[in-house]
């Protein structure tokens, strides 16, 4: 598809997996960044785009609305085959890719966001803490998993760069202890000394804290 892409997002938000996608893609897009705003008062700009006023948003050049950071992904990826960031729909590595990009994106995101808004996931404040506390125990298990089958890696389908690596170091970067991560697990810090490596991704990481 022909024509600019338009990406709403936030620093430190999933939004960087997307900006990540698109740069490596080489598809022509248009940043448009908020800070952040409050839950009762999100920007008109971007309620306008997203009725849950949540970033990502991508606005395709035919005026297609996408939100979902792991549909973007997907979407993006399978795009643009010459990025080489999904494997072909009759490729033996397919079925591993879509395992690992929804676990991801169904059981590692909704726990970051337990950790960072427990608030969210509880009517009672006062079980706010235990909310949290109970999803960070559950991040580590996550990660624990995820690792078991990255195994010596570098990347999660072998020597392949994929978009499942690129939304892993988004993870990692929100990790609350990522020093501790890394000494659990060294595959996942070579994981993402790999991709911290390619060029494209450097400023765009480095804006979103990565």
């Amino acid at each position: 598809m022909s024509g600019v892409y338009t990406l709403y997002g936030r620093p430190g938000s999933g939004s960087a997996v997307c900006e990540a996608i698109l740069g490596l893609t080489g598809l022509p897009y248009e940043l448009i960044e908020f800070g952040s705003w409050d839950q009762n008062a999100p920007p008109p700009a971007l309620v306008a785009v997203s009725q849950m006023a949540q970033v990502p948003v991508l606005v395709l050049p035919d005026g297609t609305t996408m939100t979902e950071s792991a549909a973007i992904t997907l979407y993006l990826a399978d795009l643009a085959p010459q990025a080489d960031l999904a494997p072909a729909l009759d490729s033996p590595l397919r079925a591993k890719y879509l395992r690992w990009m929804l676990y991801l994106a169904t059981q590692t995101y909704p726990t970051f966001l337990r950790i960072y808004y427990p608030e969210r996931y509880t009517a009672e404040p006062s079980c706010a803490s235990a909310v949290k506390e109970a999803a960070v125990a559950r991040c580590a298990f996550e990660w624990s998993v995820f690792a078991e089958t990255l195994n010596e890696g570098p990347f999660m389908l072998g020597g392949a760069m994929s978009a499942v690596d690129l939304y892993a170091v988004m993870f990692a970067s929100w990790d609350l202890d990522q020093q501790a991560l890394f000494a659990r697990h060294p595959n996942i810090q070579r994981l993402c000394q790999a991709v911290a490596g390619v060029p494209v991704l450097q400023k765009i990481w480095q804006r979103h804290g990565i």
